[in-house]
């Protein structure tokens, strides 16, 4: 089932990080994962390559189910 989720995050550009909020769906899976350090690294690398595109990475503080 897919639920929307604010997530706080960081987009690292040249080496320039700038603070997001993004408000998504997810399932889940992906919530657990954006909440566990180990499973951060599968989201950011996912979401990174998807949602922001020419970003060089992107850290992941934590995600609220809205």
């Amino acid at each position: 089932m897919m639920f929307k989720a604010r997530v706080r995050l960081d987009v690292i550009r040249r080496g320039h990080s700038k603070s997001e909020v993004i408000e998504t769906m997810m399932d889940d899976e992906t919530y657990r994962n954006c909440n566990s350090s180990n499973g951060k690294k599968i989201v950011e690398e996912a979401w990174c390559n998807s949602m922001f595109p020419g970003a060089d990475k992107i850290r992941i503080s934590n995600a609220v189910k809205i």
